[in-house]
């Protein structure tokens, strides 16, 4: 009987656990963008690089995804890290993201792609000010740390829509995702809204593969095109950009893709969709198990 009782208490244990392991973890609401668009007051806003990379929410403890979960850098990544929040994207420079996204993926345990990671950091979560004020906060905190790996994301103000496309134009040439405007008079908010903008030559979006069509010609035994599935259940395929080598090897079935595509049509559906990369998943909680070694020294 005692072992019985035990045992269940051993087992609602375990479950509990690992309830716990697979939940994201409590964090600060993040504000998300809104596509740019006529009528933005562009002297109301301070402008970025927008960074091909992923979006990294440090809670003052811990360093979390966008989705909340756990981000398994290295020890002396995150050390001597302030006590308040941070917002920010892990980025190892332009046209890098697949870098970076293996370097997340693989956690604590790729020591050389870490070092090769930079934290961008653009805003301060916890700051109750505008955003005019949150930056000048973010320089103070960023200087305060002291650390090559993280910077404060450069911000600068455009005084016409011409000259925002200039600047976009040029950036793009050279690699860039595109820009990021935040309205400087406008607290943190969490959720969409018109605080913060987007804006990139190419609009991409996300889409499930939920099946692969056949090829014909010389795309006879490979894949033709990937069928996939938006949040709202509508259906379509993706031919166009993908290689030989993504024929052969195709994205499986149940993963994201992102893929870029010229405006929309009627019916929502994307205008010349073409498929860019795979996006993997983000990591999971079961990565974070493996600790780093406590011996182990910043770069």
């Amino acid at each position: 009987m005692l072992y019985c009782t035990f045992a269940r208490m051993v087992t609602a244990l375990v479950v509990v656990l690992g309830w716990w392991l697979a939940s994201p973890l409590q964090a600060h609401p993040l504000s998300l963008a809104n596509h740019y668009h006529t009528g933005i007051e562009l002297h109301a806003y301070w402008v970025s690089e927008k960074y091909d990379g992923i979006r990294a929410h440090w809670t003052g403890q811990r360093l979390l995804s966008r989705q909340g979960l756990p981000i398994d850098a290295p020890a002396w990544f995150t050390q001597g890290w302030p006590n308040t929040p941070l917002d920010g994207e892990l980025w190892a420079g332009r046209n890098q993201f697949a870098a970076v996204q293996s370097t997340v993926a693989q956690g604590a345990a790729d020591a050389a792609g870490w070092r090769a990671i930079r934290y961008m950091v653009f805003d301060v979560p916890g700051h109750t000010g505008p955003f005019t004020q949150r930056q000048q906060q973010l320089q103070r905190t960023v200087r305060a740390m002291g650390q090559a790996w993280v910077q404060a994301a450069p911000q600068w103000q455009v005084r016409s829509h011409d000259a925002l496309m200039r600047q976009l134009r040029d950036l793009s040439r050279l690699g860039a995702e595109g820009l990021m405007l935040r309205r400087a008079d406008s607290p943190y908010r969490a959720g969409r809204s018109d605080d913060l903008i987007k804006l990139k030559l190419l609009d991409d979006a996300e889409a499930v593969v939920v099946g692969h069509l056949p090829g014909q010609g010389k795309y006879q035994g490979m894949t033709g095109a990937l069928l996939v599935e938006l949040p709202s259940g509508q259906r379509f395929k993706i031919g166009s950009g993908l290689r030989d080598a993504d024929r052969a090897n195709p994205p499986p079935i149940g993963s994201t893709i992102t893929y870029r595509y010229n405006g929309t049509h009627p019916s929502g559906l994307p205008r010349f969709a073409r498929y860019w990369r795979e996006r993997h998943a983000a990591p999971t909680p079961a990565s974070t198990q493996v600790p780093a070694s406590a011996s182990e020294q910043q770069p």
